[in-house]
């Protein structure tokens, strides 16, 4: 994986995390050009330690914009969808084949903002229902996601519900993930259960589960 420039470049603003993004957003908006320079810099750089990291074995990459939350619509086609398309435009120059998946963490607000990025892929985080992210992003654009990592704290049961109600509203073209990383205090066993649940559920699945309801009335 690699960070996406907007929040790399936050990262060495702010020089920590800030809930506010302080420094970051008053350059934004006081001096966008020393943003948008920075922002070009360092894009070349991701894009050439991406490539680095498929020569060096990586099939797949997932570009994290981990401080999406901090971006309304409009700036998030300012200072960060540009630059991310720019790291995604250099790797496929040299490296058309290898999938490259981007995440907005906190940007499942403005998902029709990303559906024509040059990705081959949206995560979705796990503050949208997955049945309006397939609608919003649309049937053709492959998706990522977003099962709430909080999830696999609960009872067995409730994370292999969780499990089979986002493959069934993702559909087709879907890889199943969770809305963020799995924190710390997550237990293995939920993590295997999770994954032991994406194995057995099947799109058939669904189809029946769909001709069932037809049937009942339901």
């Amino acid at each position: 994986f690699i960070g996406s420039p907007f929040t790399l470049a936050a990262y060495a603003v702010e020089g920590k995390a800030n809930k506010n993004c302080l420094e970051t957003k008053k350059m934004m908006h006081n001096n966008p050009e020393i943003l948008h320079a920075f922002l070009a810099h360092i894009s070349d750089n991701i894009a050439d330690y991406a490539c680095h990291q498929i020569e060096c074995g990586a099939q797949v990459l997932q570009i994290f914009e981990s401080w999406a939350h901090h971006l309304g619509p409009d700036d998030f086609c300012i200072f960060a969808k540009p630059y991310a398309d720019q790291v995604i435009a250099k790797i496929k120059a040299k490296h058309p084949d290898v999938p490259l998946i981007y995440f907005a963490n906190g940007g499942s607000s403005y998902l029709e903002r990303q559906k024509d990025m040059k990705a081959d892929m949206i995560c979705v985080d796990w503050k949208v229902d997955m049945a309006v992210a397939r609608q919003t992003l649309g049937a053709d654009v492959r998706v990522s996601g977003n099962v709430d990592p909080l999830v696999l704290l609960g009872p067995e049961n409730k994370i292999r519900e969780a499990v089979r109600d986002c493959v069934s509203k993702a559909g087709r073209g879907h890889i199943l993930n969770l809305g963020h990383g799995v924190i710390q205090e997550t237990p293995e066993e939920a993590v295997g259960i999770f994954v032991d649940e994406a194995k057995k559920f099947h799109y058939s699945d669904i189809a029946s589960a769909a001709s069932d309801k037809v049937l009942t009335g339901v």
